[in-house]
């Protein structure tokens, strides 16, 4: 589901406040892509959002800077877990360090599926 559906399929998620743990995980397989993980306090769930960034590395410095690029239909959400504020900082401990390396969501996934909720990590 893209963004607006995301937050249009509960109102919640709308209203809430929202945790951030960074803007800049990546996929091996993606290399044109950055994803932002944030937990929405009124939910308790975790999600990635995909920011497609095509235009390589002038993209990825416009990003950095605020611009807008992509389009509403591009920003790809995935609910990764739902839990408990704590559970998630626990989990999550140490992440900025983690965020700048190589394949660094598949860290997030593996860290998340400690918790109850999770889903299952991929390779």
């Amino acid at each position: 589901m893209n963004i607006r559906e995301f937050y249009e399929a509960d109102p919640r998620r709308r209203a809430s406040e929202e945790i951030s743990f960074g803007d800049g995980w990546t996929i091996e397989d993606d290399e044109h892509s950055t994803y932002r993980l944030n937990w929405v306090v009124d939910t308790g769930e975790a999600y990635v959002v995909r920011e497609p960034h095509p235009g390589g590395i002038l993209a990825r410095y416009l990003d950095q800077l605020r611009v807008d690029q992509a389009d509403v239909d591009d920003l790809l959400v995935e609910v990764l877990a739902t839990a408990a504020r704590y559970e998630m900082e626990a989990a999550l401990a140490g992440w900025p360090a983690v965020m700048p390396e190589k394949n660094s969501l598949h860290w997030v996934r593996r860290q998340l599926t400690t918790l109850g909720s999770a889903a299952p990590a991929r390779p």
